[in-house]
């Protein structure tokens, strides 16, 4: 039974996250509700002309709205399917991936594309074999709205103090439980991270970018993270004093622990958020 590393990229605008939530067939069929898991195995289902269920393995779960330019996928496939069905499929993707490429593509819808296919060892796990995933989050500061690629980014309209922002990123670095940062899971063994690089970009004075990399990420993390940032950045340049050493603010009674509230309450929307990229 082959195993096929994919490499996709979809528009997280209309999914409702990228994993199916039920593995019941009729409701993948139906796409309800519609994920990027969903799409792409009835394309498969599709291209290679079979009835059977082809089930896909994601590197990780983004939630609805939230884009990738990087998401890995495999998939496992009988060869004795693939033989029955017409010997035109056997060692497709190995001898002709581009035509793979581009019959698949075909199928799928215009929010979602693969870029990449290999076989790959049959034991490759895309979840699992993964040693680091990294995110990008677009943040545009200005007082009136913008009209272009609102889907990919997110707006704030008060004043950011960037230096602020920068300092308080570092805050993430290294291995630390990220409990308050995400959503409640009973299934976690672990709430603990290594985040091994943060930073925020200053692209222009009006559009920013925080990079995070890490060996996994718990569900919001990410965006709780941004939140943080957000309201460092809104704080600061509001008049507030703040001291980068020990990522608090100055009150007349010495440091406070508001920011405990902050990153509990506060969550940066989707659309900002992209997977870019794993490493293996």
């Amino acid at each position: 039974m082959p195993n096929y590393k994919l490499t996709i990229e979809y528009n997280g605008a209309d999914f409702s996250g990228s994993q199916v939530q039920s593995r019941d067939l009729s409701e993948i069929e139906e796409a309800k509700p519609r994920t990027v898991q969903g799409e792409l195995e009835k394309a498969l289902k599709i291209y290679f002309r079979t009835s059977e269920n082809i089930v896909t393995n994601f590197s990780g779960r983004t939630d609805a709205g939230v884009h990738a330019i990087g998401q890995v996928v495999n998939f496992k496939i009988d060869d004795e399917l693939l033989s029955s069905v017409s010997s035109e499929y056997e060692n497709i993707i190995e001898e002709n991936p581009d035509k793979f490429l581009i019959g698949l593509n075909g199928i799928l819808p215009e929010d979602l594309v693969l870029v990449k296919v290999k076989r790959v060892a049959d034991e490759f796990n895309a979840r699992f074999d993964a040693k680091s995933r990294e995110y990008l989050y677009k943040i545009f500061v200005r007082r009136h709205k913008p009209v272009l690629r609102l889907d990919s980014l997110t707006w704030v309209k008060e004043p950011l103090d960037f230096d602020a922002m920068a300092a308080h990123a570092k805050k993430f670095l290294g291995k630390q439980d990220f409990a308050d940062y995400s959503k409640p899971d009973e299934q976690l063994n672990s709430t603990e991270c290594n985040v091994l690089e943060a930073e925020l970009i200053k692209e222009s004075k009006i559009c920013f970018k925080f990079r995070i990399k890490a060996d996994r990420f718990l569900r919001h993390m990410v965006r709780r993270i941004v939140g943080e940032l957000i309201e460092v950045g809104k704080r600061v340049a509001a008049g507030e004093k703040y001291d980068p050493e020990h990522f608090a603010f100055i009150s007349e009674s010495g440091f406070n622990q508001e920011l405990v509230k902050i990153k509990i309450n506060k969550s940066a929307p989707a659309e900002g958020l992209t997977l870019m990229k794993l490493e293996y």
